[in-house]
């Protein structure tokens, strides 16, 4: 046995020196990297690493120490890329474990594009702005770091045991304190097998897509998920009322562009009496299955909102059923979820009684005819420290979850998961939220935007992207007194607070115009995946319903491409394909100030025969294939493009 292997395969040098290792592939070089293992809070050793196996493109090494025995492989593809994979046996349980392939690395770098576990939580972050400061991230599934418009991706495989993280600091010119790996607490196991770490330099685009195909489970027909609906939630939040839902549902039907194109009516969340106790409450009095005869005598689809493990205090498992709850470090049932000021529980799924009620919940809801299911808060179940079955890695917890219920429902209904963490896979959903909560203001458009752009590589690939709402109501595209009325964050203005102008208390749905909206809009569009309405529909005045009509009647085309993913914190360039002979082009004008934009599409092997405005049907000019335009501040253009 050795302790010195080197691998030098598709532009990767790859070396393993006594348990420490370099990788080094064009402008990266990650060198004395080694694996670090911690037990309740301390280093420890995993002892002599030694090569036990060796080959021109792989090789293991085994260490063997007082916490017990450990195998690291690496294998290197004729690509380059280089998966690490790394696997243990203690010799005692240890409920407290932090495992990383390796700790404080420090990488030069430009810019920087950070997943999030489930929805929302991208960031994409310039690392040689003029400015720049200091800050930490946490990565999930795939981060990736750009040096001279090369890009090195760091993925984890989607579905494993444990829930793997990616944390270090963005900061002027490099990515620091970076590591990768575990922290797996209050799990009985002694046997380990990790998820595999990869790390793959070239175009990140290329990277992203074939993350995506590694991590297809099924080839599958996703068309149809991809009709348009609308949802009560954004307008209405908990005063929605089976009356409101009707007006709007009756309106979508009688209107001539509408109802050809929407197809579906949600019911989000307001209309349960408490979580844990989903039935009608007296803003619903003639319940949930007269609802849905209702909607399907309109020709809708009805849709209903559910968060299945979330539960109320006064609810009654919460009451009678605490071996059902999440726990507390100290074993306890615990209100560890807090939602818009309210504390929850959160459900066991660990616990069979759970998995009963969330089989019989669905089973329920779709026998009474819903055919669209809008799980949220799946995520939150992972607040609790603890679960009855320490055997269960946090990996699973969406098949315990949404997972049930979409068996419960298989061949009935159509499974959104919202705050789904992508580790549950393709198998539990037909549709993924990707953005977080979108509003129509403009600070909401921009949060949301990396979020919908660095998630592109799985839209009909795994599942249909929901970017959340398509919203359309604004200053000027609506004619309602009640547009800024709701002050759904008054929740988080404290007793104590003095300063009379303290940004919650004040904080409206809407500050918006067209122009804003029509970026919201794009952008939605450009996701390639579910549209949803969320406005109060009779309340849209003509440019609103024309903004409405639009956006529902656009076919659906691929993801986008932000063609500067890498190297902006807000994309300004898309570019999406709806059919070989049709694009869609979007520029925006992020700044307050008027810019100037413009792209060359014979760079991209588009030779226009027709472009045109999306939103007001003008004409656009285009000299030898380039669009140059001067845009207002806060506003886009949305070309379509035929062929």
């Amino acid at each position: 046995m050795t302790k010195l292997h080197e691998i030098v395969r598709g532009g990767t040098t790859f070396r393993f020196d006594a348990g420490k290792y370099s990788f080094i592939n064009g402008n990266f070089k990650l060198e004395n990297l080694s694996p670090v293992l911690m037990m309740n809070g301390k280093n420890v050793s995993f002892g002599t690493w030694k090569i036990t196996k060796s080959s021109a493109s792989g090789m293991t090494a085994a260490a063997e120490g007082k916490s017990g025995s450990w195998e690291l492989k690496a294998a290197v593809d004729t690509a380059g890329k280089l998966t690490l994979t790394l696997n243990g046996k203690l010799k005692e349980v240890c409920e407290d474990l932090a495992v990383w392939y390796f700790d404080q690395a420090t990488i030069p770098a430009d810019h920087l594009a950070v997943q999030g576990a489930g929805m929302g939580g991208c960031s994409l972050i310039p690392l040689n702005a003029k400015g720049v400061k200091k800050s930490s991230f946490d990565a999930y599934t795939m981060m990736l770091i750009t040096k001279k418009n090369t890009q090195l991706a760091l993925s984890f495989p989607l579905i494993g045991d444990h829930q793997e993280v990616m944390c270090g600091a963005g900061e002027k010119g490099k990515v620091s304190d970076l590591k990768a790996g575990f922290r797996i607490k209050h799990i009985t196991a002694k046997n380990f097998k990790l998820k595999p770490l990869s790390f793959r330099v070239g175009d990140g685009f290329r990277s992203l897509y074939a993350y995506g195909e590694e991590n297809k489970e099924t080839d599958r027909d996703f068309t149809p998920y991809t009709d348009p609906g609308w949802n009560s939630w954004d307008y209405y939040r908990w005063t929605v009322t089976e009356d409101e839902v009707l007006e709007n549902a009756e309106f979508i039907a009688k209107d001539p562009v509408l109802s050809k194109h929407v197809k579906k009516i949600i019911i989000d969340d307001g209309w349960q009496y408490a979580y844990g106790e989903w039935d009608a409450n007296s803003l619903f009095p003639h319940g949930m299955p007269w609802m849905a005869k209702q909607l399907k005598k309109l020709k809708f689809k009805p849709g209903l909102w559910i968060a299945p493990t979330m539960l109320d205090p006064h609810s009654r498992i919460a009451q009678m059923e605490p071996d059902m709850l999440g726990k507390a470090e100290n074993g306890q049932g615990t209100l560890c979820m807090r939602i818009m000021g309210r504390n929850t529980f959160v459900l066991d799924p660990t616990v069979e009684k759970s998995q009963k009620f969330i089989y019989d919940l669905f089973d329920r809801y779709a026998g009474y005819g819903y055919e669209y299911f809008k799980l949220d808060f799946l995520g939150a179940t992972g607040s609790a420290r603890q679960f009855t079955d320490k055997t269960i890695g946090r990996g699973h917890l969406m098949d315990l979850t949404i997972g049930i219920a979409r068996k419960a429902t298989l061949g009935r209904a159509h499974i959104l998961g919202c705050n789904y963490t992508f580790n549950g896979g393709q198998h539990n959903v037909d549709m993924a939220r990707v953005g977080g909560d979108i509003h129509a203001r403009w600070g909401s458009i921009v949060e949301n935007t990396p979020s919908v752009a660095l998630r592109f590589w799985a839209n009909k690939k795994l599942w249909v992207n929901d970017p959340d709402f398509a919203l359309c109501r604004g200053f000027d595209t609506s004619d309602d007194p009640q547009l800024t009325q709701m002050r759904c964050s008054l929740v988080f203005v404290a007793p104590d607070q003095t300063d009379p102008n303290f940004a919650p208390g004040n904080w409206a749905l809407v500050n918006m115009n067209r122009p804003q909206a029509e970026v919201l809009l794009s952008i939605a569009l450009c996701a390639g995946g579910s549209i949803n309405l969320s406005d109060k529909m009779t309340r849209l005045n003509e440019s609103g319903l024309d903004l409405a009509r639009r956006t529902v009647s656009a076919p659906s085309g691929d993801a986008a491409l932000p063609l500067d993913l890498f190297s902006s914190a807000l994309p300004k360039y898309w570019l999406q394909r709806v059919t070989d002979n049709h694009r869609r082009l979007l520029m925006v004008n992020w700044e307050d100030a008027p810019a100037v934009l413009r792209i060359d599409l014979k760079a991209y092997g588009i030779a226009p025969k027709s472009i045109v405005n999306f939103w007001n049907d003008k004409t656009i000019k285009a000299k030898n294939g380039i669009i140059e335009t001067e845009l207002p501040p806060r506003s886009c253009l949305f070309a379509d493009i035929k062929a």
